[in-house]
């Protein structure tokens, strides 16, 4: 599910765009793996070792660079974990440095997640083990009208991971 807000497209099919936006990346970077061809995201995690996940994001519309160059600052971009079954409900890693520019319409950042953040499930435990990830690209505005802010945000749902420790 990718979500984004501002999201204004075409008033008509085959229109031009106003302002719409996606997080078009949302992957490990399997540190075990970094080499070609086994460059691969990995859904098998090692609790004890951190790791990465890398987020892109893009707008697009002939208002973007406006909204950018107005609202300036930097994203802040945050990775979640939800549990699925028994487990925390935590935000994995977060960078505020990501710079927003009406000059830039595509961004990337790389989150670590340190170890032992999550705790790895074991056969009849009611921790799973398992977790879906969630990230967030906020950009703040101060600016608003009648009532209304001029945040961006944008979400996405990610991969699902097991976490355990491969001793």
């Amino acid at each position: 599910m990718l979500q984004f807000d501002p999201n204004i497209p075409g008033q008509n099919p085959g229109d031009p765009s106003v302002i719409e936006g996606n997080i078009t990346t949302l992957e490990i970077v399997d540190p075990a793996l970094n080499f070609w061809p086994l460059e691969r995201p990995n859904h098998v995690l090692d609790t004890k070792a951190p790791f990465k996940v890398k987020v892109e994001w893009t707008l697009k519309g002939w208002f973007a660079p406006v909204w950018l160059q107005a609202l300036g600052g930097n994203w802040n971009v945050q990775l979640f974990a939800e549990s699925i079954g028994g487990g925390p409900e935590i935000l994995l890693a977060a960078r505020n440095d990501v710079p927003a520019s009406g000059a830039v319409l595509s961004y990337a950042a790389e989150l670590t997640v340190p170890p032992f953040k999550l705790p790895e499930g074991n056969p009849g435990d009611e921790t799973s083990g398992i977790y879906k990830l969630v990230a967030s690209v906020f950009l703040n505005s101060d600016l608003t009208y009648l009532g209304h802010g001029y945040d961006m945000i944008g979400f996405a749902e990610g991969p699902i991971i097991q976490v355990e420790d491969p001793k």
